[in-house]
């Protein structure tokens, strides 16, 4: 498949759109999916609590449940990239999709295993090698959902032939974020400024600053995280769409396995 110059600002630009058209609202899909990555996130942390007030069986099985609820965590994210691919397909995704990642669990976990191995070992050499390698099985999961009926090492040999030429731009893609999060970060500077300048050396002024972070942080994410994944979706969908296919249905197709 020749490789191609994607539109990044027109992939932007379609995952905004989306965002406005979706028949179930891409924001209240994120804030479900927020929620209860949250609260598992909260469950781990109260977890690892105990760890270092625990031994024997305990340890080992609060140990176990920290890593469940981390594959989990995983799972969970494979749904709500099943989602993302149906938005972009034009179809109406039910809130009950974002567990939809259950119904090929055991592969999700064994690519986010398997995957996590490979870039360990090119971490290994070097930052960019392992950096490299991030990007070369990006796709993998896509393709894990789009046809559960993959095997992992398919998904993962699909996902090194698919990035050729197009790692780099999916890098320029990612980075073209990093904006949106440094708003935050000045603006939260700016505020915490303020507050220290008006209540030096405060505890309550420190716990402010902390909430108005948390606060403003947890904003974006609602907007950003449905941005950035519809993003991605896109720039996926139009990387691995043949070349005779008009440019206005390569943000839909979906490839033949």
């Amino acid at each position: 498949m020749p490789i191609r110059q994607l539109d990044r600002a027109a992939i932007r630009r379609e995952a905004r759109e989306l965002i406005r058209t979706a028949r179930v609202s891409p924001i209240k899909f994120t804030l479900l999916f927020l929620a209860v990555s949250l609260a598992l996130s909260l469950l781990d942390t109260a977890l690892t609590s105990l760890t270092g007030r625990i031994v024997g069986v305990a340890f080992v099985s609060v140990s176990f449940a920290s890593i469940l609820i981390g594959l989990i965590t995983q799972v969970l994210d494979a749904g709500y990239k099943c989602y993302c691919l149906g938005v972009h397909r034009r179809e109406e995704m039910p809130y009950e999709s974002l567990f939809d990642g259950f119904t090929f669990a055991g592969k999700v976990i064994a690519l986010y295993i398997v995957e996590g191995f490979f870039v360990a070992l090119w971490s290994m050499l070097f930052v960019i090698p392992g950096i490299i390698a991030v990007y070369r099985y990006s796709f993998a999961i896509w393709n894990l959902c789009q046809n559960p009926e993959l095997g992992v090492m398919e998904a993962l040999n699909r996902s090194k032939r698919q990035t050729i030429g197009y790692k780099g731009q999916l890098f320029g893609l990612h980075l073209s974020f990093i904006g949106w999060y440094l708003i935050v970060f000045v603006i939260v500077g700016v505020y915490e400024g303020v507050i220290l300048a008006l209540m030096p050396d405060s505890f309550l002024g420190i716990m402010l600053g902390s909430l108005i972070l948390t606060v403003l942080t947890g904003v974006v994410d609602i907007y950003l995280t449905p941005y950035f994944a519809l993003s991605e979706c896109g720039f996926y969908l139009r990387a691995t769409a043949p070349e005779e296919l008009p440019r206005q249905d390569r943000s839909s197709y979906t490839p033949e396995f």
